[in-house]
């Protein structure tokens, strides 16, 4: 006879598998991003475009997204890729446009700052 505790273990993955699943069709569902063309499984994964880098081939994957849907391409569920002057004017050199840099950018920190190179406002550190 199996003991109490064995009998939940199925239900309890089930359940949580469950719960992940409504998570994600939630957060895909409500996203903003919804609105920019691409692949449909770029709404859920980014294990395809993890593919392509592994492969050594994101730059042609990217580049065949861009001629099939335009210059702005879904390609992960947070991850949007732009091929147009405008957008790189407006991305690189508007100054403070309002594209914070993520956390990954505080591994560059020297003294609790971030570099120049990787700061939210050049010349000033912060």
């Amino acid at each position: 006879m199996p003991s109490p505790n064995t009998m939940f273990s199925p239900l309890l993955v089930l359940l949580s598998l469950v719960l992940l699943a409504a998570h994600t069709l939630r957060r895909t569902l409500a996203s903003p991003l919804n609105k920019i063309p691409g692949p449909w499984h770029a709404k859920f994964t980014s294990l395809v475009l993890k593919w392509h880098e592994f492969r050594t081939n994101r730059t042609r994957y990217v580049h065949d997204l861009h001629l099939q849907y335009g210059p702005a391409v879904r390609i992960a569920p947070s991850e949007v890729v732009f091929a147009s002057a405008a957008a790189v004017k407006e991305i690189y050199c508007s100054g403070g446009s309002g594209y914070d840099k993520t956390e990954f950018y505080d591994m560059f920190k020297v003294y609790g700052r971030r570099c120049v190179l990787v700061s939210e406002n050049p010349g000033t550190g912060v």
